[in-house]
């Protein structure tokens, strides 16, 4: 074998196997696992096998073997493959039901999905081509092919076009070898080219599910350079060098030479509870990975963690596992904590607890701590020291943790997400107060540059703090699109409701820490109004998340009405799209945001969204929610009331909501993250 020849289905490989028979004399093979279809015994001996599977499922699996790897417009390979289950594997079957089960390929189908099987390929290929690029211009690509492949003398007079392969009888393509296909080869001919030109999907694939496959695959669709959407980010060598190249768009070489060391904080990944932050550095440390994976090779990241420099590789094993050292000391505390907690009875213990927390108590613990961690972080240092600088830029994503790096040397970047501790210090502890106002005081001294996460907080901060506007960044954050979008398995469906014992019927769903700050109260207050004012209505309200401070004034709240409200406690992210899917509503009525992520991901689930009018909320919701009063639980109800009842509005909100989160696209977050470092590295 001389190549593998890889697409998606319906992306050009016959096409490209007809060229090569009739332009170069050459046949080829297919490897492939599915029954019904024969596999050439002797595969391995043709110059070049078609494939449509996963790199990884390869046979031979010899990486030294080339390959080239054939693409096509996402949108037109999917309206392709509804058609071609509809006209020839199904005839009769629903073009629309095939159209969508396509975009979203459920549990990994359509061999992984039309996103998974480019980006797999995209690494294990030695050269991409765009079918699009092929069909315009057959010589060029294939002077590309025979710049990687010996390849015989080409008669390009034979080149084949499209009506002869549709009416005719060519080599491949013109019948079928499947054992449950019964068609003609004439007609089996006929309808599997069917236009063989690019762009046919605006026929075929109408707005709900292009927003729905924009959603699943844009991301990958801009790098490919498909970015003709209204909210693309088009290709750019700092997030897509390595495909550009394999595309044959650099021509420079010297690109893939690493100038630049980053260095990541990322203590935060060491907390138990998911919060926003946390969900903010991961999100963004898998944002950084796809930029050493396929960016131009400028960069290179890594970690601050635990007092330790790790890879960037390492950091989802940091963010599944709590591995921070627990001192024999901090084992005997907790030991205590633990047995007081459960002898104690609850309206003892909050108190207590709160009583804690609030006094120096707590403040002077942490201090004989830190005093205790001391040496090592001394140690630190002195790794550092003589190796000045040994990053040309840090990043610290949370200004409470500035102590890790404030003697470490380089061009700083901190994040500012929201100042709550200044303008409502009621929802935080005194602790936390003191230790954020000196974390971004600190920054303040010595960061070069910040990103701010929305308008509102950038405000805020040049507000509150002596910056001048050109040293603050406006970056918005963005869901994760391989985690937030609708569901339409029923079967995962009912396992999520298993999991975490959902009350049948319909439901409200609320999504964070279970703190004062998120107005869980009032929202519970309404709820049980909206259900007075509906007496026998099936109905609850699902809370989901974990416990914060001062929760039991929450608990309390909802304690009489147990079978209407749910307490799911933490949910992994895999179910969350599911949550926010079956959800009637989601329910945000924060007192205070510096961004508002659960409503963003809400949206991107095609969830309508009832949310409080104030700070940054507006700014990430924008018309596509419904506003009510977090001050008042009667408002509360009366939305809910309009939410439960009114379907149709209900349907314009859940539509309104999904196009609005399509504008928040992680590239543009992570490429204006990026050239924030580059701005500051020169």
């Amino acid at each position: 074998m001389k190549c593998w020849l890889a697409s998606f289905p319906r992306s050009g490989n016959t096409f490209f196997r007809n060229i090569l028979f009739y332009v170069y004399g050459l046949e080829s093979s297919t490897w492939h696992k599915e029954s019904d279809y024969p596999v050439d015994e002797n595969y391995s001996e043709f110059p070049f096998v078609k494939t449509h599977l996963l790199p990884d499922d390869l046979y031979p699996s010899d990486p030294s073997i080339p390959a080239i790897y054939l693409v096509r417009d996402g949108r037109d390979a999917m309206v392709s493959i509804a058609h071609h289950r509809s006209d020839i594997v199904n005839p009769g079957s629903n073009l629309y039901d095939n159209l969508k089960e396509a975009i979203v390929a459920a549990e990994g189908s359509f061999f992984g999905g039309w996103s998974i099987n480019a980006l797999k390929w995209i690494e294990r290929a030695d050269l991409v081509i765009r079918y699009e690029d092929l069909i315009r211009d057959p010589q060029a690509q294939f002077r590309r092919v025979e710049s990687l492949i010996d390849m015989p003398k080409a008669q390009w007079d034979q080149l084949p076009n499209f009506k002869s392969m549709k009416y005719g009888k060519p080599k491949y393509g013109g019948q079928t070898t499947s054992k449950s296909i019964k068609i003609s080869a004439e007609e089996f001919s006929k309808k599997f080219f069917r236009k063989g030109k690019s762009g046919t999907w605006k026929e075929d694939m109408p707005d709900e599910l292009l927003g729905l496959f924009w959603r699943k695959h844009g991301e990958v669709m801009d790098r490919l350079g498909y970015a003709d959407h209204t909210f693309s980010v088009g290709q750019n060598p700092l997030l897509d060098g390595l495909v550009m190249d394999k595309m044959g768009l650099i021509a420079d070489k010297t690109l893939k030479t690493p100038k630049y060391r980053i260095l990541i904080e990322a203590n935060k990944l060491q907390i138990s509870r998911n919060d926003g932050i946390k969900r903010y550095l991961t999100h963004l440390l898998k944002g950084l990975q796809e930029v050493s994976k396929y960016g131009n090779g400028q960069f290179r990241f890594d970690l601050l963690i635990n007092k330790k420099i790790e890879p960037l590789d390492r950091f989802e094993f940091y963010a599944n596992n709590l591995v921070k050292e627990v001192k024999a000391y901090e084992k005997v505390l907790l030991g205590i904590k633990a047995i007081i907690r459960f002898l104690t009875p609850g309206f003892i213990y909050e108190p207590l607890a709160s009583f804690y927390r609030d006094t120096p108590v707590r403040s002077l613990l942490r201090k004989a701590r830190s005093g205790v961690g001391k040496r090592e972080e001394d140690a630190l240092v002195r790794k550092f020291s003589g190796q000045v600088p040994l990053y040309d830029l840090i990043h610290l994503p949370l200004p409470q943790n500035f102590h890790y790096i404030e003697k470490l040397q380089g061009s700083l970047i901190v994040t500012i997400h929201d100042l709550t501790h200044k303008v409502r210090p009621e929802f935080h502890t005194d602790d936390n107060v003191r230790r954020t106002e000196k974390g971004i005081t600190e920054s303040v001294k010595s960061a070069d540059h910040f990103i701010a996460i929305s308008k509102f907080t950038q405000q805020d901060f040049i507000r509150y703090y002596p910056i001048p506007e050109n040293k603050v960044s406006l970056v918005y954050e963005a869901s994760d699109a391989q985690l937030f979008f609708p569901n339409f398995n029923s079967t995962l469906t009912n396992e999520v409701r298993e999991r975490y014992l959902l009350p049948e019927g319909s439901f409200f769903l609320c999504l964070s820490t279970i703190e004062p700050r998120k107005n869980l109260i009032n929202t519970i207050r309404g709820f049980i109004q909206f259900k007075q004012n509906n007496p026998g209505l099936q109905a609850s309200l699902v809370i989901a998340g974990d416990k914060g401070w001062k929760t039991m004034p929450i608990l309390k709240e909802a304690e009489n009405h147990g079978a209407e409200i749910h307490f799911t406690g933490f949910v992994e992210d895999r179910d969350l799209h599911v949550l926010f899917s079956e959800a009637v509503a989601f329910i945000y009525l924060s007192f205070y945001e510096g961004f508002g992520l659960p409503p963003l991901e809400a949206m991107s689930c095609m969830t309508a969204v009832l949310h409080s009018n104030i700070t940054s909320l507006k700014e990430v919701v924008g018309d596509s929610g419904l506003i009510a009063d977090p001050d008042s639980p009667d408002d509360i109800a009366l939305k809910m009331g309009e939410l439960f009842f009114d379907e149709q509005l209900r349907s314009h909100l859940e539509q309104k909501a999904f196009n609005r989160a399509l504008q928040f696209n992680f590239r543009r977050t992570l490429l204006n993250t990026m050239e924030v470092y580059k701005n500051c590295l020169k």
